[in-house]
């Protein structure tokens, strides 16, 4: 399967969002935690912390995107697999990645994006005569 550059940076950029958001996530995870043991008046009230919502809905927000952007790279993976002209030459190399991709979600998506996406296609181009 023939990718432009753009594509395969797409292709990375979709990949790699998952791990962005969950460090995001744990940054605003964090911060709820940071807000709540910062001032000790804080456990003497019944009322929460003044950023504790926005904190957890900045969480909550990561959390959807994370989600969002690790079935879409999960997606893309499974049909380029399924695409690739190079793996379906090889003897079960399809069903190899696609097993990889699926038990190894994230680790699989990206060891196969270095692997397979990533490099220059070493086939000959045809001439176009």
């Amino acid at each position: 399967m023939k990718l432009s550059k753009s594509q395969k940076i797409g292709i990375g950029i979709i990949t790699f969002m998952p791990i962005i958001c969950f460090i995001g996530y744990f940054i605003s995870f964090g911060a709820i935690f940071f807000e709540a043991f910062n001032d000790p008046s804080n456990f003497e009230s019944q009322n929460p912390p003044e950023n504790f919502f926005v904190d957890f809905g900045f969480a909550m927000i990561f959390i959807i995107l994370m989600l969002v952007f690790g079935l879409a790279s999960f997606i893309i993976h499974i049909i380029h697999v399924i695409k690739n002209p190079r793996l379906k030459q090889q003897n079960n190399g399809q069903l190899i990645w696609i097993l990889v991709i699926v038990l190894a979600n994230g680790i699989g998506g990206i060891i196969y994006y270095f692997i397979e996406i990533l490099p220059e296609s070493k086939e000959p181009l045809a001439s176009s005569q």
